[in-house]
């Protein structure tokens, strides 16, 4: 097999030019694939050569298994290995398609990578994954190598199915007694189960609707509709955690479906104290009475600013008028007994301050008092002769003809 053969389906060559060597990836083997193998590296001036041989080996690999796992939460795969691998190094990668990266192995000197934490167990190990997310979905495999050699074999394909789950949160009181439902939607006559934990690949269960709690704290009822009754009582500081609604599969072959994901926090409520409704109303209260207060002061703020404004506009207009209308008081001279008939006129120049104006008056008064020992002449009539007003743009002329 040389380089141009590597996009067989099943077979993969990776050539590594950083670390000069050459990776052979055989998935899916077929029992006419066990034999010698040998590898040639071709130079111009040498030709080096590797000869392996791959045996079958009876209860080898495991069946496979697709395991679900729910968005933020977490999920463990295990993987398990017969006793005579105790010695050998195991691992966990994860296929990418050209080669299978390793994420963990039981010689890593650090057992987590934030993401990952590898733990070791009587029958091998598992690796949970926490804050699960779309990216943690693919095929992962569980393999062995030895301590010293050039290969590895992966003995359990598991296919890791990543999904959202209805999630709702609870802050009850000790002593409460607690009913929620939860909504399936595999067959009425699969088992339905409750667990406790962070982990449902590995939470503890309580109770199915086979095998119904006996100490009667809890209860499960399945209608028959898609839908089971879940109930704890007398609610202690302890049942505090995240509860799974599931259904059980026996297969083997995928793991447990699971319908609903309950966060619980129990706290202690003194007598007397509030509950946490209460205490919701008091602060909506408090917030609407603090608006209320702001509400109200705006409005008397807004008030007077208009009535501020409103007095300096009426002071203002005042004092308008006022400058509007001048009066000039006008001095008459009484007329002479031997002047005969002539009239003598009266001349008032008004300036007016706004040529905008329509309307000026002119507030003349005669007097009819005899002053200097002249006789006063008698009025022809109780009017003026003829009043004169000639207007234009800059002064207004009146002409007022003296009646005496």
């Amino acid at each position: 097999m040389n380089t141009n053969a590597s996009k067989v389906k099943r077979f993969n060559l990776h050539h590594d030019t950083m670390s000069k060597s050459v990776t052979l990836l055989i998935k899916q083997l077929q029992k006419e694939e066990y034999g010698k193998y040998k590898c040639e590296f071709k130079h111009i001036t040498a030709q080096d050569n590797v000869t392996w041989t791959l045996e079958h080996e009876k209860d080898g690999c495991q069946e496979p298994f697709t395991q679900t796992a729910y968005v933020t939460a977490q999920t463990t795969i295990t993987c398990d290995y017969p006793n005579k691998y105790n010695s050998s190094i195991k691992f966990l990668c994860k296929d990418n398609n050209v080669s299978c990266e390793e994420i963990l192995s039981t010689q890593s000197p650090v057992k987590s990578n934030g993401t990952f934490t590898l733990t070791d167990t009587n029958r091998g190990f598992n690796v949970s994954v926490s804050n699960v997310s779309s990216q943690h979905a693919g095929v992962y495999w569980c393999g062995v190598k030895p301590n010293e050699g050039s290969y590895r074999a992966s003995r359990r394909k598991i296919k890791l199915e990543v999904t959202h789950i209805k999630s709702f949160t609870r802050f009850l009181s000790v002593g409460q007694n607690f009913t929620y439902w939860c909504k399936y939607k595999s067959s009425p006559s699969v088992k339905k189960f409750v667990c406790k934990g962070e982990d449902p690949s590995i939470c503890q269960s309580l109770l199915s609707t086979s095998k119904p709690d006996i100490t009667g704290k809890f209860s499960i009822k399945d209608d028959k509709k898609n839908n089971i009754t879940i109930t704890i009582r007398d609610l202690k500081a302890d049942d505090s955690g995240t509860y799974w609604c599931g259904a059980y599969n026996t297969d083997g072959k995928q793991s447990h479906m699971f319908f609903t994901r309950l966060d619980m926090t129990v706290v202690l409520q003194p007598a007397g104290s509030l509950s946490h409704g209460y205490f919701l109303v008091i602060i909506i209260s408090c917030v609407s009475a603090l608006l209320l207060l702001l509400l109200v002061l705006n409005v008397i703020f807004i008030y007077k600013r208009y009535s501020c404004s409103k007095n300096t506009r009426n002071e203002a207009a005042a004092q308008h008028n006022k400058e509007d209308y001048i009066y000039e008081e006008i001095q008459e001279r009484l007329q002479q007994p031997d002047s005969g008939d002539a009239v003598n006129p009266v001349y008032a120049t008004i300036q007016p301050t706004d040529p905008s104006t329509s309307v000026h008056y002119a507030n003349i008064i005669f007097q009819s008092t005899n002053k200097g020992g002249g006789k006063a002449p008698k009025p022809r009539s109780s009017t003026c002769e003829y009043s004169t007003v000639r207007y234009n743009q800059s002064q207004v002329y009146c002409t007022v003809l003296s009646p005496y």
